[in-house]
């Protein structure tokens, strides 16, 4: 989930206190502190690794790739936490595939407070030490809604540029977070230009030539599918699939048949 809801009266009344940025990290990360070991979770076979990052220390849930296999760098929603999304895991560590599910700051043990600078940071640290954490393997970058954004800007940030991915998944991707905020409050436009966490993914997708597939519920009632499509528009990869989920929303986008696109992508890395 993007944006908590906020009641746009006492947000713009607020506004004039100058307690926006309060308001907008409560929008932007509502994100549950909560740390819940792996194996209380349903993966025993994952490890939580405590990991430094700057003056920060990161929760990380790290599994291993079967030989041959990829491994998947998993940037989770705003919503909830790591353990929340342990079937998801799960379901990779039995087809194989490596994971390295990063807790952002202020997540699932993780220490700090969340912002756009800090979490980019976080993400190319935690990219670049993907070597020690699991071995030598390809990365599929996936990016759940917020992460959506996390996996587009690290993946076009300079770091990366002699070592990129092997290929991006993209589940409900926005174009920019004020785009989202506009189109449910759009009585906000006028304090738009004062948003500080503006993740503006449209922009920087447009530099990525790596394989991408991009998954969007038709029914997403808050990040509406032709954001998604907007994104894949402007993907310049001459390899890329859109697989729109019919009569998903938001939260429930892992259909059967979207699994299915799923699996087959990844199986080809």
């Amino acid at each position: 989930m993007i944006l908590k809801t906020l009641g746009i009266a006492a947000l713009l009344g607020l506004t004039s206190f100058g307690l926006l940025g309060k308001f907008e990290q409560s929008m932007v990360y509502p994100l549950d502190a909560t740390e819940v070991a792996p194996a209380d979770a349903g993966v025993p076979d994952m490890q939580a690794i405590r990991f430094a990052s700057g003056k920060e220390t990161l929760v990380l849930w790290v599994a291993k790739p079967k030989a041959g296999k990829p491994v998947i760098l998993y940037f989770h929603g705003n919503a909830g936490n790591l353990a929340n999304r342990a079937p998801r895991f799960a379901a990779f560590e039995k087809r194989g595939f490596g994971v390295v599910a990063m807790a952002y700051r202020g997540s699932s043990g993780s220490t700090g407070k969340p912002t756009q600078k800090g979490i980019l940071k976080d993400a190319v640290n935690v990219y670049q030490a993907l070597p020690d954490l699991v071995g030598p393997a390809p990365v599929i970058l996936y990016g759940e809604s917020l992460g959506t954004g996390v996996a587009v800007l690290m993946a076009d940030s300079p770091e990366l540029a002699n070592t990129p991915p092997a290929a991006m998944v993209l589940e409900a991707p926005y174009t920019s977070i004020p785009d989202v905020t506009r189109r449910l409050y759009p009585k906000l436009r006028p304090l738009l230009f004062l948003m500080k966490n503006r993740w503006p993914s449209l922009r920087h997708i447009r530099n990525l030539d790596i394989p991408l597939l991009i998954l969007h519920g038709t029914d997403d009632p808050l990040i509406p599918i032709e954001m998604g499509r907007k994104m894949f528009d402007a993907s310049p990869a001459t390899d890329k699939t859109f697989f729109a989920v019919q009569g998903a929303g938001h939260n429930d986008v892992w259909q059967p048949d979207a699994k299915v696109a799923l699996y087959a992508f990844l199986n080809r890395f």
